[in-house]
């Protein structure tokens, strides 16, 4: 009988040899490896060993998917959102280990999806909700209104800041986005924010009058306690005496010095006021007079707490409905 090894062998496949230095070529030669080496000169000497063929090539495979991915839907590796990352071993003074963190698309990932869970939007469209400074043309009919909404967010102390906006202009031109933009700011700050398209919130609670749903409770006292609510184009709801008496003015009297409210209208200060006196059953409720006074006491708690701004400028909603890009 033969000497074992012998007989071993000739049971390794030929050319393994070869093939086996190529791959060790091939690991040797890679930028990834020459980096490793380059950093932990005092851990490498058994870097392409055999006994880490596995462990290194896993991390390579790694590294060569993170540099040429673009997006989290395209990630090749077997943990999607995560990249290998080589580190001293703390156990061994001579060694190293590979472990998986979250790569920067995913970390980014999750920073936004932080972000717009401190955003509650009711009725608003995402491009709203989804806005940026950045993403908002500096044109000089506007920029006075873009420059105090930025101040705003840059001061803000939550439990101290307690002046709003009240941003108003012609339709189009842009009121909605630049408070899409406060609440993502002070979202990205760890702010909660509430916006609030006026029109669809007060037909939903007309919708309950007189009943008061639970949904519509919840909301009102959401609404009444959150750190910055925003209100998107107050006036151009359909109002009654008890939409504008039990929605709209518990939520403002609520809020008032003590909670930051940000308005945006199509009117005037002064003809909000007449819109707030005209509701729609004004004839059936109470006399002019008392319409009046209601009308006085909701601008009292919107007035002295909101900077009026006026926002100014073509209507934007027309010119990007052929617009292939750009900012808004």
């Amino acid at each position: 009988m033969g000497n074992l090894g012998d007989e071993l062998k000739k049971l390794i496949p030929k050319g393994f040899a070869e093939r086996k230095a190529a791959v060790i070529t091939r690991l040797e030669e890679h930028p990834e490896t020459k980096r490793i080496k380059g950093t932990f000169p005092d851990r490498v000497d058994n870097l392409t060993h055999p006994t880490n063929y596995g462990s290194l090539s896993r991390h390579l495979v790694s590294f060569d998917n993170c540099r040429g991915c673009k997006d989290l839907v395209g990630c090749q590796n077997d943990h999607k959102g995560h990249c290998s990352v080589v580190e001293e071993n703390p156990d061994d003074d001579k060694g190293l280990i590979y472990r998986l963190q979250k790569c920067p698309l995913l970390l980014s990932y999750e920073k936004r999806q932080k972000v717009m869970g401190k955003i509650k939007s009711h009725f608003i469209p995402d491009h709203i909700v989804n806005a940026t400074f950045e993403s908002i043309d500096l044109d000089p009919h506007r920029s006075a209104a873009i420059i105090k909404a930025m101040d705003l967010c840059e001061n803000f102390e939550v439990g101290k800041s307690k002046k709003g906006l009240y941003l108003y202009g012609q339709m189009g031109v842009g009121k909605s986005l630049i408070s899409g933009a406060i609440a993502q700011e002070l979202a990205s700050q760890g702010v909660d924010v509430a916006m609030v398209y006026v029109p669809d919130f007060m037909s939903e609670a007309k919708d309950a009058i007189g009943s008061k749903t639970e949904t519509v409770l919840s909301k009102l006292e959401a609404l009444q306690n959150v750190t910055v609510l925003i209100l998107d184009d107050i006036g151009a709801e359909y109002l009654t005496t008890w939409t504008r008496d039990e929605i709209l003015g518990p939520i403002l009297q609520r809020r008032m010095e003590r909670l930051v409210t940000i308005y945006t209208s199509n009117l005037t200060i002064k003809e909000l006021r007449q819109h707030l006196i005209n509701v729609k059953d004004a004839a059936k409720t109470m006399d002019q007079r008392q319409h009046e006074k209601k009308a006085e006491r909701i601008l009292e708690r919107i007035e002295p707490f909101a900077e009026v701004l006026h926002v100014g400028g073509r209507n934007r909603r027309r010119d990007n409905s052929h617009n292939t890009g750009g900012k808004l």
